[in-house]
């Protein structure tokens, strides 16, 4: 399950950094070029997926020992 989580992210950041580039009209000729929506809605997805990473792959507390 983790290994998926962490593709996921991985896909999901990609997409993101995809539709921002389009809205910032970096890649253009597409129906999403030079539109803000796509790049504010890109960067969220760039969030989303490093927020994914980050918690899939934290480090789990040592419990006390008693």
């Amino acid at each position: 399950m983790k290994i998926f989580k962490n593709i996921a992210g991985i896909v999901v950041i990609l997409l993101g950094g995809l539709w921002m580039l389009q809205g910032a009209n970096i890649i253009s000729g597409m129906a999403m070029s030079d539109n803000r929506e796509w790049l504010v809605i890109g960067a969220l997805l760039v969030i989303f997926g490093g927020a994914l990473l980050y918690f899939n792959n934290r480090p789990t507390p040592i419990p006390p020992v008693h």
